[in-house]
């Protein structure tokens, strides 16, 4: 018996030093490859530098006995907390074939990983009945993924949130597990931790708002619903452009008002020549008083791209007044976009505040494994202006915010017409 326990003792000693050392291997290579970042050159320094290495002896230190739980994502995403950069991506890498049939899903929901899923022991009916009493101006209430599942976000600490599934009619998802986990950095503004709605896997958002009651940026790839978590169970999305939208367009939408329509400035061979054909096509269009530029959800892109359009624009407003409407989703170069168009004469924004991501960016596009190959980070090649380090998080307030129960064209005629 007690060769026995030697033995069992000796085996839990070896796997825990294993899972140590992984977790060790994880989290300096992930230094290694954010120090190496624009971002990180350039706003860890000083006192900021002395924190950082203090932050990460701290992380080292910390002996996991879960190493697949979530502190352990948790302790690596903390290693980005300090960095203003929000083109960085970090997340855990699912086993897509775990998800691919209703077998397969069945067969996830049976295993370790599902049923060791970080769970509340809180009460999930008293947790309903106070947090429906919650203010919809508090970040605190019940949050709904479209129709598959409900979340109720609480505070569990100071700056900090855990959003709790109450209700789920997807087996993905059971009463007490955490989706959500939210740490305050500034006023409505948080870095996330979300659980994949579909794969489960974490995910780290560096630039997490809470606005028009909902989590604005919880929007996941490759999930089953285009939804984000959000307090109203169902509601009209005039925020952000109709799906299949295409990605240029000029038409006329009212008496003296042109509609123009930019939805990217990427450079990869197909949308180039698309862009190309498009600016040609209207260099002697812009002919009426009024023109509405809508740039929601421009994903951004190429400088030279970018710049033939604000020329021609430049040229517009000598003789029109130009209206830019922008929302959430409009990040990168079209925040640059957005601000080079606002130090013009008869330019006016409106909408919504932008993503707050456009001081880095990557070339490359490259992505970076860590050892374990659990976990894969998207790091930022491309260095920084520093003027632009102001919107980043913030994003660039427009000038006349619309309302969100409204169709936004039809809120942009009227603002032009009394204007």
């Amino acid at each position: 018996m007690r060769i026995a326990l030697i033995f069992i003792f000796f085996f839990w000693t070896i796997v825990s030093n294993a899972q140590t050392n992984t977790y060790l291997a994880d989290l300096t290579a992930l230094k290694t490859i954010l120090q190496k970042t624009p971002s990180f050159k350039a706003q860890i320094t000083g006192n900021k530098l002395a924190y950082y290495n203090t932050l990460y002896i701290r992380l080292a230190s910390d002996t996991l006995s879960k190493p697949n739980s979530y502190i352990y994502f948790y302790n690596l995403s903390q290693l980005l907390f300090p960095l203003r950069d929000n083109h960085l991506g970090f997340y855990e890498l699912p086993n897509y074939n775990d998800f691919k049939t209703k077998e397969s899903i069945d067969r996830f929901t049976e295993t370790k990983e599902f049923l060791n899923y970080p769970t509340s022991k809180i009460n999930i009916d008293s947790l309903k009945t106070e947090l429906l009493k919650k203010s919809t101006n508090s970040i605190e209430g019940i949050y709904y993924y479209d129709k598959f599942y409900s979340v109720g976000l609480f505070k569990s600490a100071d700056k900090e949130y855990i959003g709790v599934v109450v209700d789920s009619d997807t087996k993905l998802w059971v009463k007490g597990q955490i989706a959500i986990h939210l740490y305050e950095y500034a006023p409505n503004l948080y870095k996330a931790i979300y659980g994949h709605p579909l794969y489960k896997s974490y995910i780290l958002q560096t630039n997490e708002k809470y606005q028009n009651q909902s989590l604005i940026n919880s929007y996941f790839y490759a999930s089953y619903s285009q939804s984000i978590y959000s307090k109203q169970r169902q509601q009209m999305d005039y925020a952000n452009l109709p799906k299949g939208s295409p990605k240029f367009e000029l038409k006329n939408i009212h008496k003296d008002v042109q509609y123009l329509l930019i939805r990217t400035f990427q450079v990869d061979a197909a949308t180039k020549e698309k862009s190309q054909q498009f600016y040609n096509s209207i260099q002697d269009s812009l002919k009426a008083p009024y023109v509405v530029l809508d740039l929601r959800n421009n994903e951004g892109g190429a400088e030279k791209e970018m710049k033939k359009f604000f020329l021609l624009l430049k040229k517009y407003v000598n003789h029109g007044r130009l209206y830019v409407l922008i929302n959430n989703s409009t990040l990168s170069q079209a925040e640059i976009f957005t601000l080079a168009l606002k130090k013009l004469a008869n330019v006016i924004t409106v909408g919504q505040t932008t993503k707050g991501m456009l001081t880095y960016g990557s070339n490359y596009g490259r992505r970076e494994r860590l050892p374990s190959v659990r976990f894969e980070i998207y790091p930022t090649d491309m260095k920084g202006d520093e003027k632009f380090l102001q919107y980043e998080d913030y994003g660039i307030t427009p000038d006349i915010v619309l309302r969100t129960d409204i169709d936004w064209i039809e809120q942009v005629i009227e603002v032009v017409q009394k204007n």
